[in-house]
């Protein structure tokens, strides 16, 4: 489900005329567009946002490998304050961001110069009337959107280093740093660090960490410029699948989460990380300022079926969407299941061979996921109201 005004309102901030926003279409999984006039290019690229977390504390290298991938900022030990660390996450994230900008452009010149579409050209406006290919700029709308990936993990890293390290200082930036390298292996360090408050759960300070992230995210990609056919570069938050394999990529980080392990699936907390209701989790959700994602975003959000097989339990369901919009949500999707038929279904294939669940901004046969994305969305949080 959309919320047409959010979404609208979040298309004219970046140069949408009122008559073509409010005549979207949501292309792809989740990201609006006008319809005819665009050359969007909504999934230019995903970007891995906790490897720069990871690379800050590691003066731009991730831990157990000595290739500089990031900028070289300063080393835990020089660091001070949070707001020492923040300008070297700030520097991680412009630093990779540049490089993808780079990737982008080269890929966008490339088509205009051997891959052009003069059919598909023919019906989008602007084309035909200025003679110039899509891949080339002749649309009336030409933007590149970008997607952040592991938004959460980065907001509840950046709370547990405030919270751990400058606050009740029980550890130093360098012990952190040696607890990760060592993947977390001392479980009551770890039990600590993933006990300190997590986005998801109507606790302002740690939603405050979220909303910092989204805003830092949606202005460094604003900031980028323009792409090679004159449009915007645009903040989106969806991953399709590559949460899982992002996840694999990326060390042990200050949430308490190890080395390998998935990222939640688009704009949602951790999985089990909100742990206080339906009604908790949406009121965090509503902290984020959406408008600034003019990309799209998905949230998505697990219920236990068996809370809302009655009219009851509908009419609760629907109080809880209404107010999630009318406070300025943007998209959200549910996945109605029984957690234990989803194990069964990983177990025992045959069992229930048309299951359908909601991935990511798309739907999918649960059988046709791979092992690690069906564990994912059962480790997703069930809430029951």
């Amino acid at each position: 489900m959309y919320n047409d005004e959010t979404i609208i309102e979040s298309m004219m901030n970046v140069g949408y005329s009122l008559e073509d926003a409010r005549n979207y279409v949501a292309i792809g999984c989740v990201e609006p567009t006008a319809p005819g006039k665009s050359l969007a290019s909504t999934d230019a690229g995903m970007y891995n946002m906790p490897l720069a977390v990871e690379m800050a504390l590691n003066e731009g290298k991730q831990f157990h490998s000595s290739k500089q991938i990031g900028a070289k900022t300063p080393p835990v030990s020089e660091m001070r304050s949070m707001d020492d660390f923040v300008a070297a996450y700030d520097t991680q994230v412009k630093h990779q961001l540049g490089k993808l900008r780079r990737d982008l452009e080269a890929i966008e010149r490339f088509h205009a110069e051997h891959h052009p579409t003069p059919l598909t050209s023919s019906m989008v406006e602007g084309c035909v009337e200025q003679g110039v290919c899509s891949t080339s700029g002749g649309a009336i709308y030409n933007f590149s959107g970008i997607q952040g990936c592991g938004m959460a993990v980065v907001a509840d890293s950046l709370g547990a280093i405030e919270s751990a390290v400058f606050e009740d200082k029980w550890l130093t930036l360098e012990e952190l740093v040696a607890h990760l390298k060592d993947n977390l292996s001392d479980e009551v360090v770890r039990t600590r660090l993933k006990g300190i408050d997590k986005f998801g759960n109507d606790i302002p300070k740690a939603d405050a960490w979220m909303k910092w992230v989204g805003d830092h995210y949606s202005d460094s990609i604003h900031a980028l410029g323009k792409n090679t056919r004159g449009g915007q570069y645009l903040a989106g938050v969806y991953s399709n699948t590559s949460h899982t394999h992002f996840g694999g990529l990326v060390g042990a980080l200050p949430n308490g989460r190890r080395a390998g392990e998935t990222y939640a699936s688009g704009f949602a907390p951790e999985n089990g990380a909100d742990k206080r209701g339906t009604t908790a989790l949406l009121n965090s959700m509503n902290r984020i300022d959406y408008k600034k994602f003019a990309n799209g975003i998905n949230f998505n959000i697990k219920l236990d079926a068996s809370s809302y097989d009655c009219e009851e339990g509908r009419d609760a369901l629907a109080s809880l969407y209404k107010v999630y919009f009318k406070r300025h949500g943007m998209q959200v999707q549910a996945n109605m299941l029984d957690p234990k038929i989803l194990i069964e279904a990983r177990d025992n294939p045959e069992l229930h061979p048309n299951l359908l669940i909601r991935v990511s901004g798309y739907s999918a046969y649960f059988n046709d996921l791979s092992p690690e994305m069906q564990d994912e969305v059962i480790g997703r949080s069930s809430n029951k109201g």
